[in-house]
């Protein structure tokens, strides 16, 4: 059995620690794969590989994808495979145990939930208060050229001119980005996955 995990370059992958200790059973091996938040090549890629028992755990509906069509669409499939999914922030998807007919039926309600836009799904971030400026999404190239400017191959003006961000924004954006970057690589660790 297989428990693949799936997060986004922007996302803590420590959210995933508590769920894994509720699922870890005897030879379960674990794959972890982190993506950018516009690129789902992984994601099919886990689920063309994913077979009867496998687990997919994901952060956040919006790991399935960009637009509310593509999420729906990406349950539907989830629900008519028959795959297991479970999804950190949505607690019931996994809180009382991972079996196919629950899995099954809370993807429904999940489904029916953005469907009928009936709220029992958020998909915006919810502000922590109505001060402050909304947190902004690393740009669709961060990766490549943070790798660049990482091997020395762009200076940082350089980066933020491609990027388009301001100085201040941008040092602050490389920071955010490092600690991610280094929660990855202890979480891989702890669990001995790299």
């Amino acid at each position: 059995m297989s428990l693949y995990i799936y997060t986004k370059t922007t996302e803590d992958i420590n959210i995933f620690e508590g769920i894994i200790d509720l699922i870890r059973k005897d030879n379960l091996d674990i794959f972890v794969s982190v993506e950018h938040k516009r690129n789902f090549r992984e994601l099919n890629s886990i689920k063309d590989e994913m077979k009867k028992n496998d687990i997919l755990l994901i952060g956040s509906l919006k790991s399935l994808g960009i637009s509310k069509v593509d999420i729906a669409n990406e349950l539907e499939y989830f629900i008519n495979q028959k795959k297991y999914l479970i999804i950190a922030e949505i607690e019931t998807s996994y809180e009382y145990g991972v079996s196919q007919p629950m899995n099954k039926a809370i993807l429904k309600t999940i489904l029916d939930s953005l469907l009928l836009n009936n709220n029992i799904v958020k998909l915006d971030f919810d502000r922590k208060s109505n001060a402050g400026r909304n947190k902004m999404e690393f740009p669709d190239n961060w990766e490549e050229l943070y790798e660049k400017r990482d091997n020395e191959e762009i200076s940082s003006k350089k980066f933020m001119e491609e990027s388009g961000l301001k100085k201040a924004t941008f040092y602050n954006m490389i920071t955010e980005y490092r600690e991610i970057l280094k929660a990855n690589k202890d979480f891989v660790n702890k669990y001995k996955l790299g």
